[in-house]
């Protein structure tokens, strides 16, 4: 694998004019609706609209221009996003899946028969035959 290397985080240092023209656009609503969060004002909102309006045109127009905060914007936002995303699965692992392990351990459950039996002569499990051809068809 010479040459290629396998990274964690692939940040986009070259966007396609097509992905600056929807960064452009995506600007616009994405300004308005932090304005409306952080309750800025009808003023804040009008001044935000007219950034966002400014770079999708300004994206539409001529892409290279918006090329520099697309990629600081990536910057910024992608180690945010490796920590969100170890965070929710942080947080899926202790809510579903630990209470889960934690009741089977609870009520003695061996699906996958891994307790060792000291007075079984052999561990093989018979096949059982299916009773029809159709049953194959059958996943349930």
């Amino acid at each position: 694998m010479k040459g290629k290397q396998l990274r964690l985080v692939e940040i986009n240092w070259a966007p396609s004019p097509r992905q600056l023209r929807q960064f452009g656009v995506v600007c616009v609503f994405v300004l308005l609706l932090l304005g409306w969060l952080w309750n800025v004002g009808a003023s804040g909102l009008a001044v935000l609209l007219l950034v966002g309006s400014l770079v999708a045109v300004l994206s539409f127009a001529w892409p290279a221009a918006v090329k520099p905060l697309f990629v600081g914007l990536m910057l910024v936002a992608a180690p945010i996003g490796m920590v969100v995303g170890e965070l929710a699965m942080l947080l899926i692992f202790l809510g579903v899946f630990l209470p889960i392990s934690v009741i089977f351990k609870l009520i003695g459950r061996d699906a996958l028969r891994l307790k060792i039996d000291k007075n079984a002569t052999t561990y093989w499990q018979p096949k059982t035959e299916p009773k029809h051809v159709s049953s194959y068809y059958r996943r349930f």
